[in-house]
């Protein structure tokens, strides 16, 4: 499980439909599960995000062997098939405005 390879602090995950579930899994078993309640669609919530990326304030790792699937994925969004990776970048960075720190979820 990824949650034993990294440790995170926190692991957000969207209080909806089966996320609900396993929130209650994941704090049954000790991991630090937050239930995040979205506000609006993707787009909306990435649209905001974005003056982050814009002021240099969002870094990933130069050599990470997912990065050109994330970039990938960032550049085609909002027109791209997949956005899972963008709904999740915009979570943690709306969580950081919340004096959480993005680190604690990588």
């Amino acid at each position: 499980m990824l949650a034993e390879q990294y440790r995170p602090n926190r692991i957000l995950i969207e209080d909806t439909g089966t996320g609900t579930a396993l929130i209650q899994e994941l704090k049954r078993t000790g991991r630090p599960a937050i239930a995040v309640r979205p506000e609006g669609d993707k787009v909306a919530r990435m649209s905001i995000q974005s003056a982050k990326f814009e002021a240099g304030l969002v870094h990933f790792p130069e050599s990470a062997p997912w990065l050109a699937e994330l970039e990938a994925e960032l550049f085609s969004f909002p027109g791209s098939r997949h956005d899972d990776q963008i709904d999740s970048i915009s979570q943690a960075l709306a969580r950081a405005n919340v004096g959480i720190s993005a680190a604690d979820y990588l």
